[in-house]
């Protein structure tokens, strides 16, 4: 039997693979749910996944300077961000070298060549 939890993520990481960043909704409220919902005891029927905008701010980063997976060279970054549509979530920020990244700054989703969902900076404000 497939948990809530695994059923979550298992939706967002199939809207991720065909290269789509969307939001889960219920259905009776039109409340946005975070990624972690499956904590809030939402039955999956409940739910639909909506489009994102892909606009986010910058809340919180680290820069790793120790090669820990094979795919990320060192220096690379993790970072979490605040989707306009409210769930925050982890990834990663590609920014042209001489780009400052700065917690706060603007951000628009964008998936890599290899299909990963990255985050580059946005010129327009994201709120």
């Amino acid at each position: 039997m497939l948990l809530a939890s695994d059923h979550f993520e298992r939706r967002f990481l199939d809207f991720v693979a065909k290269r789509e960043l969307r939001v889960p909704r219920l259905r009776a409220s039109g409340e946005i749910l975070g990624y972690a919902s499956h904590s809030y005891g939402a039955n999956p029927d409940d739910i639909e996944w909506i489009p994102a905008s892909g606009k986010a701010t910058l809340h919180a980063y680290a820069v790793y300077r120790q090669q820990y997976h094979p795919d990320f060279p060192p220096p690379y970054n993790v970072a979490q961000v605040a989707l306009v549509e409210g769930p925050r979530l982890v990834s990663r920020i590609v920014a042209d070298d001489g780009i400052a990244i700065a917690i706060g700054m603007p951000l628009r989703a964008r998936f890599d060549p290899a299909g990963s969902l990255v985050f580059v900076p946005d010129s327009l404000p994201a709120a």
